[in-house]
Protein backbone atom coordinates (compact mmCIF):
# COMPACT_ATOMS: atom_id res chain seq x y z
CA UNK A 1 0.00 0.00 0.00
CA UNK A 2 1.96 3.20 -1.56
CA UNK A 3 1.44 6.59 -2.77
CA UNK A 4 2.94 5.33 -5.77
CA UNK A 5 -0.22 2.66 -6.52
CA UNK A 6 -2.53 5.61 -6.68
CA UNK A 7 -0.63 7.56 -8.81
CA UNK A 8 0.29 4.31 -11.14
CA UNK A 9 -3.59 4.06 -11.52
CA UNK A 10 -4.13 7.96 -12.01
CA UNK A 11 -1.68 7.89 -14.43
CA UNK A 12 -2.62 4.85 -16.26
CA UNK A 13 -6.22 6.35 -16.49
CA UNK A 14 -4.93 10.10 -17.75
CA UNK A 15 -3.12 8.15 -20.54
CA UNK A 16 -5.84 6.28 -21.26
CA UNK A 17 -7.77 8.80 -21.48
CA UNK A 18 -5.52 11.00 -23.85
CA UNK A 19 -5.34 8.24 -26.27
CA UNK A 20 -8.49 7.45 -26.58
CA UNK A 21 -9.25 11.16 -27.01
CA UNK A 22 -6.13 11.75 -29.45
CA UNK A 23 -7.40 8.97 -31.81
CA UNK A 24 -11.07 10.23 -32.39
CA UNK A 25 -10.08 13.53 -32.79
CA UNK A 26 -7.90 12.18 -35.87
CA UNK A 27 -9.78 9.43 -37.20
CA UNK A 28 -13.49 10.64 -36.48
CA UNK A 29 -13.57 14.71 -35.19
CA UNK A 30 -10.89 15.81 -38.25
CA UNK A 31 -12.78 13.72 -40.91
CA UNK A 32 -14.48 15.67 -43.78
CA UNK A 33 -17.79 13.60 -43.17
CA UNK A 34 -17.72 14.70 -39.39
CA UNK A 35 -17.64 18.67 -40.40
CA UNK A 36 -19.48 18.54 -43.36
CA UNK A 37 -22.44 17.08 -40.81
CA UNK A 38 -20.76 19.51 -38.50
CA UNK A 39 -21.59 22.15 -41.41
CA UNK A 40 -24.85 21.61 -41.86
CA UNK A 41 -26.24 20.89 -38.77
CA UNK A 42 -25.44 25.14 -38.16
CA UNK A 43 -27.04 26.01 -41.28
CA UNK A 44 -30.25 23.82 -40.74
CA UNK A 45 -30.19 25.94 -37.20
CA UNK A 46 -29.90 28.88 -38.88
CA UNK A 47 -33.08 28.06 -41.08
CA UNK A 48 -34.91 27.24 -38.18
CA UNK A 49 -34.29 29.99 -35.84
CA UNK A 50 -35.15 32.23 -38.99
CA UNK A 51 -38.49 30.28 -39.36
CA UNK A 52 -39.32 30.63 -35.64
CA UNK A 53 -38.61 34.14 -35.63
CA UNK A 54 -40.61 35.31 -38.98
CA UNK A 55 -44.09 35.81 -38.01
CA UNK A 56 -47.30 34.36 -38.77
CA UNK A 57 -49.32 35.81 -41.11
CA UNK A 58 -51.73 38.53 -40.10
CA UNK A 59 -54.99 37.80 -40.54
CA UNK A 60 -54.06 34.63 -42.60
CA UNK A 61 -56.29 32.45 -44.22
CA UNK A 62 -56.53 28.53 -43.09
CA UNK A 63 -54.46 27.92 -46.15
CA UNK A 64 -51.68 30.77 -44.94
CA UNK A 65 -51.67 29.62 -41.52
CA UNK A 66 -51.05 25.92 -42.56
CA UNK A 67 -48.69 26.67 -45.07
CA UNK A 68 -46.11 28.64 -42.06
CA UNK A 69 -46.83 25.76 -39.93
CA UNK A 70 -45.60 23.27 -42.26
CA UNK A 71 -42.61 25.40 -42.76
CA UNK A 72 -41.52 25.65 -39.25
CA UNK A 73 -42.27 21.89 -38.58
CA UNK A 74 -39.98 21.49 -42.29
CA UNK A 75 -37.20 23.76 -40.67
CA UNK A 76 -37.47 21.75 -36.67
CA UNK A 77 -37.43 18.64 -38.84
CA UNK A 78 -34.13 19.33 -40.61
CA UNK A 79 -32.34 20.59 -37.90
CA UNK A 80 -33.11 17.66 -35.82
CA UNK A 81 -32.15 14.87 -38.81
CA UNK A 82 -28.60 17.44 -39.09
CA UNK A 83 -28.25 17.16 -35.28
CA UNK A 84 -28.83 12.95 -35.29
CA UNK A 85 -26.40 12.70 -37.95
CA UNK A 86 -23.63 14.43 -35.78
CA UNK A 87 -24.84 12.65 -32.67
CA UNK A 88 -24.52 9.41 -34.55
CA UNK A 89 -20.53 10.00 -35.20
CA UNK A 90 -20.40 12.02 -32.15
CA UNK A 91 -21.58 9.20 -30.00
CA UNK A 92 -19.16 6.64 -31.34
CA UNK A 93 -16.25 7.22 -29.92
CA UNK A 94 -17.88 7.46 -26.37
CA UNK A 95 -18.80 3.76 -26.94
CA UNK A 96 -15.56 3.18 -27.72
CA UNK A 97 -14.17 4.86 -24.75
CA UNK A 98 -16.39 2.50 -22.54
CA UNK A 99 -15.21 -0.75 -23.74
CA UNK A 100 -11.40 0.61 -23.38
CA UNK A 101 -11.89 1.65 -20.03
CA UNK A 102 -13.74 -2.08 -19.33
CA UNK A 103 -10.53 -3.79 -20.50
CA UNK A 104 -8.84 -1.22 -18.53
CA UNK A 105 -10.52 -2.20 -15.50
CA UNK A 106 -10.10 -6.01 -16.43
CA UNK A 107 -6.19 -5.72 -16.64
CA UNK A 108 -5.54 -3.66 -13.65
CA UNK A 109 -8.10 -5.39 -10.85
CA UNK A 110 -5.76 -8.71 -11.86
CA UNK A 111 -3.14 -6.77 -10.63
CA UNK A 112 -4.18 -4.93 -7.43
CA UNK A 113 -7.49 -7.45 -7.00
CA UNK A 114 -7.66 -8.03 -3.25
CA UNK A 115 -4.83 -5.41 -2.03
CA UNK A 116 -5.00 -2.49 0.02
CA UNK A 117 -4.41 0.39 -2.02
CA UNK A 118 -5.14 2.89 0.59
CA UNK A 119 -6.63 3.62 4.47
CA UNK A 120 -9.26 6.35 4.42
CA UNK A 121 -8.62 8.86 7.67
CA UNK A 122 -12.64 7.90 8.44
CA UNK A 123 -14.97 4.95 8.50
CA UNK A 124 -17.38 5.38 5.37
CA UNK A 125 -20.85 4.78 5.33
CA UNK A 126 -22.19 0.97 4.44
CA UNK A 127 -23.45 2.23 0.75
CA UNK A 128 -19.57 3.61 -0.31
CA UNK A 129 -17.97 0.77 1.56
CA UNK A 130 -19.07 -1.80 -0.75
CA UNK A 131 -16.89 -0.06 -3.12
CA UNK A 132 -14.25 0.81 -1.27
CA UNK A 133 -13.40 -2.54 0.56
CA UNK A 134 -15.02 -4.49 -2.94
CA UNK A 135 -13.01 -7.45 -2.66
CA UNK A 136 -10.77 -7.36 0.25
CA UNK A 137 -11.40 -9.35 3.41
CA UNK A 138 -9.34 -9.58 6.42
CA UNK A 139 -9.18 -12.26 9.25
CA UNK A 140 -9.92 -11.14 13.42
CA UNK A 141 -5.85 -10.72 13.70
CA UNK A 142 -4.95 -8.88 10.67
CA UNK A 143 -1.77 -7.75 10.47
CA UNK A 144 -1.96 -3.44 9.35
CA UNK A 145 2.20 -3.71 9.14
CA UNK A 146 1.39 -6.53 6.03
CA UNK A 147 -0.77 -4.17 4.20
CA UNK A 148 2.13 -2.33 2.59
CA UNK A 149 4.99 0.70 3.37
CA UNK A 150 4.12 3.32 5.18
CA UNK A 151 0.66 1.86 6.53
CA UNK A 152 -0.40 3.86 9.31
CA UNK A 153 -2.74 2.53 12.19
CA UNK A 154 -6.84 2.33 12.10
CA UNK A 155 -9.23 2.16 14.18
CA UNK A 156 -11.38 -0.37 12.15
CA UNK A 157 -10.69 -2.44 9.14
CA UNK A 158 -13.25 -0.71 7.04
CA UNK A 159 -11.29 2.16 6.66
CA UNK A 160 -9.24 -0.37 4.11
CA UNK A 161 -9.58 1.26 0.81
CA UNK A 162 -9.41 -1.34 -2.69
CA UNK A 163 -8.45 -0.95 -6.04
CA UNK A 164 -12.23 -0.47 -7.66
CA UNK A 165 -12.80 2.46 -5.05
CA UNK A 166 -9.78 4.18 -6.33
CA UNK A 167 -10.48 3.52 -10.07
CA UNK A 168 -13.53 5.01 -9.66
CA UNK A 169 -12.43 8.52 -7.88
CA UNK A 170 -9.94 8.54 -10.90
CA UNK A 171 -12.42 8.12 -13.48
CA UNK A 172 -14.78 10.65 -11.80
CA UNK A 173 -11.81 13.09 -11.55
CA UNK A 174 -8.83 12.65 -13.79
CA UNK A 175 -10.46 10.73 -16.76
CA UNK A 176 -12.78 14.32 -16.44
CA UNK A 177 -10.04 16.72 -16.32
CA UNK A 178 -8.32 14.70 -19.28
CA UNK A 179 -11.34 14.84 -21.80
CA UNK A 180 -12.10 17.78 -20.75
CA UNK A 181 -8.73 19.15 -21.98
CA UNK A 182 -7.72 16.93 -24.42
CA UNK A 183 -11.30 15.61 -25.80
CA UNK A 184 -13.89 17.57 -28.36
CA UNK A 185 -16.86 19.43 -26.98
CA UNK A 186 -19.95 18.16 -28.18
CA UNK A 187 -21.80 20.38 -30.77
CA UNK A 188 -24.11 22.77 -30.13
CA UNK A 189 -27.57 20.54 -30.33
CA UNK A 190 -26.13 17.32 -29.79
CA UNK A 191 -25.72 17.44 -25.91
CA UNK A 192 -28.33 14.83 -25.50
CA UNK A 193 -25.90 12.19 -27.27
CA UNK A 194 -28.07 9.02 -28.43
CA UNK A 195 -30.99 10.57 -27.56
CA UNK A 196 -30.75 13.14 -30.24
CA UNK A 197 -32.28 10.39 -32.45
CA UNK A 198 -35.00 10.56 -30.37
CA UNK A 199 -36.07 13.84 -32.35
CA UNK A 200 -35.15 12.61 -35.77
CA UNK A 201 -38.33 11.72 -37.61
CA UNK A 202 -36.09 8.94 -39.16
CA UNK A 203 -36.35 8.16 -35.55
CA UNK A 204 -39.96 8.77 -34.39
CA UNK A 205 -40.80 6.20 -37.26
CA UNK A 206 -38.09 3.66 -36.64
CA UNK A 207 -39.70 3.39 -32.87
CA UNK A 208 -43.35 3.84 -34.47
CA UNK A 209 -42.73 0.41 -35.98
CA UNK A 210 -41.81 -1.08 -33.14
CA UNK A 211 -44.79 0.10 -31.88
CA UNK A 212 -43.29 2.80 -29.54
CA UNK A 213 -46.11 5.77 -28.75
CA UNK A 214 -43.74 8.33 -29.83
CA UNK A 215 -45.86 11.23 -28.56
CA UNK A 216 -46.32 9.66 -25.43
CA UNK A 217 -42.54 9.82 -24.99
CA UNK A 218 -42.28 13.38 -25.96
CA UNK A 219 -44.61 14.50 -23.69
CA UNK A 220 -42.77 12.47 -20.79
CA UNK A 221 -39.36 13.91 -21.68
CA UNK A 222 -40.92 17.48 -22.13
CA UNK A 223 -41.95 17.50 -18.35
CA UNK A 224 -38.22 16.49 -17.57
Amino acid sequence: MTASDILYIASTVAATQATVDLLANKFVFSTENFTHRVSTLDRMRVKRDKALASPPPAQGTAKSMEKYNKKIKRAEEDYAMAASNVAQKFTAPKIWNSIVFVFLYRILSLEYGGKVIAILPFEPWGIIRRFSMRGLSFADDFDWSSAGEGARPVQSVNQACGFLFIYLLCNMSVKFVVHKFVGKKSPSGTEKGFLTFMDDPRGQKILQQFGVDTDEINEMRKQF
